[in-house]
Order: structure tokens, then sequence, then C-alpha cells
């Protein structure tokens, strides 16, 4: 909570801290200088930020460094620089999928997959190499590859 405060009085603050620092204090509820799970939950609700009961959950205990079950000012920064960092990748990966999906129908078929395959990446495709990715990637099995599908093919090249 001193680390908070000390934070506060600083001169030199960036818009970003400026931001950080009013997210905090607009979660913090009960103006303790520590987030519980109950603050982040309804923070994130009232800012409408969508994150399941389990990632919170999950941000919580990987961020909580000094065990005391809440997110002190500069766990919960952390917090936020992951946030950022995921969804600076999600808006990545829906701007490829948006040059991939040439005729705006929110699903990429197989000729824009082959024509964003050879433009992209300078890569022909066989037939057999098209046919063995869209049954690979097309879960549904529609002939179509979605964003969700997309996303999810995306991550496993991450791992």
């Amino acid at each position: 909570y001193n680390e908070y405060k000390s934070y506060l009085s600083m001169s030199d603050k960036k818009p970003r801290d400026l931001e950080a620092i009013a997210l905090f204090q607009e979660f913090d509820r009960n103006k303790d200088g520590r987030l519980s799970y109950e603050d982040l939950r309804q923070g994130f609700v009232k800012s409408r930020i969508d994150i399941s009961p389990d990632v919170l959950t999950d941000l919580l205990i990987r961020f909580d460094k000094d065990n005391d079950g809440a997110l002190d000012f500069s766990e919960m920064l952390s917090v936020l620089a992951v946030l950022n960092e995921q969804n600076q990748a999600e808006s990545q990966i829906s701007e490829m999928f948006i040059l991939m999906d040439s005729n705006g129908n929110k699903r990429i078929s197989r000729s824009e997959l082959k024509r964003a395959m050879e433009l992209y990446c300078d890569k022909k495709l066989s037939s057999s190499e098209l046919d063995n990715i869209m049954k690979e990637v097309d879960a549904d099995k529609d002939g179509y590859i979605s964003f969700q599908e997309f996303y999810k093919c995306i991550h496993l090249f991450k791992q």
C-alpha cells in the first residue's frame, strides 16, 4: 500500500501510468490498496473486459507475488502488461484473418487460403496440401475456416 501511495505522489507520470492508477483506484472498492478476487471480477465487469472466472483466478494466483490473496498496485501493473500483450496479439491475429478473408464473409475458404499462402507466405500449396490444412483446421467440417478455428490454429504454432 505504501508503494502505491509513493507511486501516486511521483510527478513524472506518463498518460499510461495515469490510466493504470485510475483503473486500480476504480477496481479498489474499499480503498485498501489491494485488489481481491471480487474487486477484480467486479472491476473487469464494470470496465466491460470479458475475463472468465478461471482466467481471473489464474491471474490472481500467478501475479500475487506476496501470496496475500490480493494484488497490490505493482502486481496489478504486471497483470495489465500481460493483458495488453494478449490484446495486441489477438488484434494481429484478427488483422491476419481479415487479410485472408478477401470477400469479407467472416470465414476463409479453400481458395482464399491458397491465395493468402501465395501472396503473404510466397508458398504455392498443392491440392493435397490444401486438403490437409483444411482437414486439420476446419474443426466443424463446413468447408471454411472460422475465426475461432483460425485463432486456435495460430496458437498451435506459438507453442
